[in-house]
């Protein structure tokens, strides 16, 4: 007899996983129909009753034209569950009166509807049902009066539709969950009984002793694990041959993904350091290079400048165009001001408007000269936004690093209190704060240097 292709492993699964797969199958296939028609039974046997109450209620407002008791009528309905809209039309399909986002039927599917109950929808989440109102009459005989008895044959005629409307999203969420619910009690139904075929598969399975060591391995941490194929079967060496496989994938994988951590790493760093709007470092960095300069100018005797950049009329800008024109707008200051500095400076955005400045290796006069070309260069740009033009200026706080102090804290604050008064004095111009003396000899007054366009 010619050997089976299926391995002792693969017959032990299919032992296992074929029968509970197609009892699960089968079982679920007929609890989600019978749930699912269960449901929709329910939905339609709900607007069925609602409809066959409103029916009789509006006789007397159809008759009688009485709008308020049929308005009455159909809120009463739109408290019940799941109703969404209501209608009441005439014998000629007239609407009387409706309540909710109704989607009004003409005449003859009114007429047909009535028949089977229910009409089409256009939305595939409504149910639509519709009922006659029917009025009842008596037809006196004329040939069977007979002193004060009277003979009668009463007769029904329709008078007016009722139409309700349905939500079927509740019900249609209420079959998902069941639906889902019942894949999942499969879903762990089936692994449970894999692991168990699993686990019977590998009792009676010697040679695959050798794939659990190399599994075990790979477990322990190694990477770089390889089973020696010398299984005879072509099962067993088809194994053997795609765990090796597997391995080297797993290992060029794990490689891959510690590349990615690294670059994730540094990427993150980076954000950590820079602002996400411009590019430019943030306060943090700001500090820190802060700090360099002051511990290298009391080491060295380098000069340096802080300068605080604030910037004129932004606030004008997002009040007008919003805060992308303002974003916008920063980006192309930042950018502006990369343009013109030197490759030793450092410019850092620290919050909202505000830039501040290090200049580095940088005598007090260049600083002041440096400070007022990019105040010009401001003033001057032009920032255009769907039609709308604006014109900023920059007001700039200047403070010396020369040493004097050793606290970087000293020349922050002598650098706000320079742009303070800057925005103070008219804005638009460069003052040096005269707590920072940075010219030997120079008089304790404000240095101050002024643009012609202010505001």
């Amino acid at each position: 007899m010619k050997p089976s292709r299926l391995s002792l492993h693969d017959r032990l699964l299919l032992v296992a996983l074929l029968p509970a797969a197609l009892l699960a199958t089968l079982v679920t296939a007929l609890v989600l129909y019978r749930g699912a028609r269960t449901v929709d039974r329910a939905v339609h046997d709900h607007g069925t009753a609602i409809v066959s109450f409103l029916a009789p209620a509006a006789e007397y407002g159809v008759i009688s034209g009485n709008r308020a008791t049929l308005q009455s009528l159909l809120q009463a309905a739109m408290a019940q569950r799941e109703v969404v809209a209501a209608a009441v039309y005439n014998d000629q399909g007239v609407l009387l009166a409706s309540k909710g986002r109704i989607g009004v039927l003409d005449p003859e599917a009114l007429r047909s509807a009535a028949n089977g109950g229910t009409a089409p929808c256009a939305a595939p989440d409504i149910l639509t049902v519709i009922a006659p109102i029917e009025s009842a009459g008596i037809n006196i005989d004329d040939e069977y009066l007979d002193g004060w008895q009277t003979r009668g044959v009463a007769r029904t005629r329709t008078i007016g539709w009722v139409h309700v409307e349905l939500d079927t999203r509740p019900s249609s969420r209420e079959k998902s969950l069941t639906v889902w619910t019942s894949f999942a009690i499969v879903a762990l139904g089936l692994l449970l009984t894999a692991a168990i075929a699993a686990g019977l598969a590998r009792s009676v399975s010697h040679p695959v002793a050798g794939l659990v060591r190399g599994v075990k391995q790979m477990a322990a941490g190694a990477l770089d694990v390889k089973i020696s194929e010398q299984a005879t079967s072509q099962e067993l060496s088809a194994l053997e041959r795609g765990f090796n496989t597997m391995a080297r994938a797993i290992s060029e994988n794990q490689r891959t993904l510690q590349s990615r951590i690294d670059d994730a790493t540094a990427l993150l760093a980076y954000q950590a350091q820079h602002d996400p709007l411009t590019g430019l470092p943030n306060r943090r960095v700001f500090e820190q290079k802060l700090e360099e300069c002051v511990i290298a100018s009391r080491r060295a005797g380098d000069h340096g400048a802080l300068c605080f950049i604030d910037l004129d009329r932004f606030k004008i800008v997002n009040d007008t165009c919003g805060h992308a024109a303002g974003d916008d707008l920063l980006m192309r200051i930042a950018l502006l001001i990369q343009q013109r500095l030197r490759e030793q400076d450092i410019i850092c955005r620290i919050g909202g408007d505000e830039f501040a400045l290090i200049l580095r290796g940088c005598s007090p006069e260049d600083a002041l000269n440096i400070a007022n070309e990019l105040r010009e260069s401001i003033s001057s740009f032009r920032f255009d936004w769907q039609g709308h033009t604006f014109s900023v200026g920059a007001s700039i706080g200047m403070a010396c690093i020369d040493g004097t102090h050793t606290d970087p804290s000293d020349i922050l604050i002598a650098a706000d209190a320079a742009c303070y008064d800057a925005k103070r004095n008219g804005r638009n111009c460069v003052i040096q704060h005269p707590a920072q003396d940075c010219t030997p000899g120079a008089a304790p007054d404000v240095a101050t240097s002024r643009g012609g366009n202010t505001a």
